[in-house]
C-alpha cells in the first residue's frame, strides 16, 4: 500500500507531529509513505531526511481544480492507494482529484474543533460523503463534525497518542531546574505550558489566573515556552500585574523533555481550536498533573479512565486559580494525579496502538 500525506503547510505544529508519527510508524513496514505539501517547512525537511519522497503542490483554495488535477497525476505516477488529508482545504482537493483518478481512497483527519458556517455545511454534506473515512481525534470533535454536515457513518474517533518513555524521576522540592534557568526558593512549585503566543491559546487568561493564585499565597511559578505575535502584549500584561518574577516567557524551545522534567504541573488554557494536544500527552507521559480548559479533547485526556487533574471553563479565573492553588499546596495530590497521567499515557493513549487503528482505516 502507498499512502500520500497531504498538508498545506509542512510546519512544526501538532498536525505535522501527527503526520510525522504516522510516517515513522508505517513507512517501510506496513506501507510506503510520501508527503505532498504547498508551503515548505520543517516537516518536509524531516521527511526528506528519512528518505520519504516529497511533492510540492500549490493549493490556492478548497476548490482548486488545477491542484486536484495535478494531485491525481502524482497519485497515478506514484501508484498511491490512499490520500490522507489533514485540513478541510486539502480534503476537498483530494476529493476533487478522484474525478481524475477514481481508484484512490481519501481519508481526512479533523484536527480542529470549529463550528462551521452554513456554506461549509452545505458543501460538507455533498463532498464528504466521498471520503473513505473521516477521523476525529477527540469525542467532542466527532459531535462538531456531525453538526457541520459530515455523514456520521464516515466518522471514526481515534485519539492522538504518545510513545512511552523513561519513567520520570522524583520531583523533590528544592531540586535544581536547569532547563528553566531559574534559582528558585525551596518549596517553589513550577507550572509549565507549551503554546504558540496567539490569542486562542488563552495566555492572558492564564496570567490573570496565575496572578490570583500567587496573590493568595501559593508558591507558584509559571513558565511559558513558545513564540508568536502576542509576546509583547503578554510581557506588558505580566509587568502590569507585577508578576515579572513569577511568570516567565521562555521563547521557543526544543528541549521539551528537560522542561517537563523540571516542571511540577502542566497547563493548557486554550479557548478554541484544541482537538487533542500532543503537548498535554507529552506532559502526561512525563508524569505531570494537569490543569486544562474544557476545549476539544482536553477533558478526554484528563478524565478518560480516571482523573489526572482539573478541567475548568475557559474564562473562569476563580476556578482555574483554585485548581492551581490546590495542586501547588498539596504534593501528595500532585503525585497521585501525576502517576495517573503517566499510567493513562502508557495504557490508554499508547502511540503505536492508535497509529495501527489509523492504518486499519486505510484498509
Amino acid at each position: 500500500m502507498r499512502v500520500l500525506y497531504l498538508i498545506n503547510f509542512a510546519g512544526k505544529a501538532g498536525t505535522e507531529k501527527y503526520v510525522e508519527n504516522l510516517v515513522d510508524h508505517l513507512h517501510g513496514k506496513k506501507c510506503d509513505c510520501q508527503l505532498c505539501y504547498n508551503i515548505d517547512g520543517p516537516l518536509a525537511d524531516k521527511m526528506r531526511e528519512r528518505g520519504v519522497k516529497c511533492h510540492q503542490l500549490e493549493m490556492r483554495s478548497p476548490f482548486d481544480k488545477k491542484a486536484a488535477k495535478r494531485l491525481a497525476e502524482i497519485c497515478r505516477e506514484e501508484g498511491i492507494d490512499v490520500i490522507h488529508a489533514q485540513y478541510p482545504r486539502e480534503n476537498y482537493i483530494a476529493i476533487l482529484s478522484k474525478k481524475y483518478n477514481p481508484g484512490v481512497k481519501v481519508v481526512f483527519t479533523s484536527h480542529l474543533t470549529i463550528y462551521q458556517n452554513a456554506v461549509w455545511k452545505f458543501f460538507n454534506r455533498r463532498m464528504m460523503k466521498k471520503d473513505h473515512r473521516v477521523i476525529s481525534v477527540c469525542d467532542e470533535g466527532k459531535d462538531i463534525l456531525i453538526s457541520n454536515g459530515v455523514p456520521a457513518d464516515k466518522i471514526e474517533v481515534v485519539y492522538n497518542g504518545i510513545a512511552p518513555g523513561a519513567a520520570p524521576g522524583p520531583r523533590e522540592p528544592g531540586r535544581e531546574r536547569p532547563a528553566l534557568g531559574e534559582a528558585l526558593p525551596d518549596g517553589a512549585v513550577c507550572a509549565f505550558i507549551m503554546a504558540r503566543l496567539a490569542p486562542e491559546k488563552g495566555l492572558g487568561f492564564l496570567i490573570e489566573a496565575a496572578g490570583k493564585a500567587i496573590g493568595s499565597g501559593a508558591p507558584l511559578y509559571v513558565f511559558i515556552a513558545g513564540d508568536g505575535d502576542e509576546r509583547a502584549a503578554l510581557e506588558q500584561s505580566i509587568g502590569a500585574a507585577g508578576l515579572a518574577d513569577r511568570v516567565k516567557l521562555l521563547g521557543f524551545r526544543r528541549d521539551t523533555d528537560a522542561l517537563l522534567a523540571d516542571a511540577d504541573i502542566y497547563l493548557n488554557t486554550s479557548s478554541s481550536n484544541e482537538a487533542m494536544s500532543f503537548a498535554i500527552l507529552e506532559a502526561m507521559a512525563a508524569g505531570l498533573p494537569l490543569v486544562v480548559t474544557r476545549v476539544g479533547g482536553s477533558p478526554d485526556l484528563v478524565r478518560v479512565g480516571g482523573e489526572c487533574g482539573f478541567v475548568c471553563e475557559y474564562g473562569d479565573v476563580a476556578a482555574f486559580s483554585d485548581a492551581l492553588v490546590k495542586l501547588a499546596g498539596d504534593p501528595g495530590l500532585r503525585a497521585r494525579y501525576g502517576a495517573a497521567a503517566r499510567d493513562k499515557a502508557e495504557n490508554q493513549f499508547e502511540l503505536s496502538r492508535l497509529l495501527d487503528k489509523v492504518f486499519e482505516l486505510y484498509n
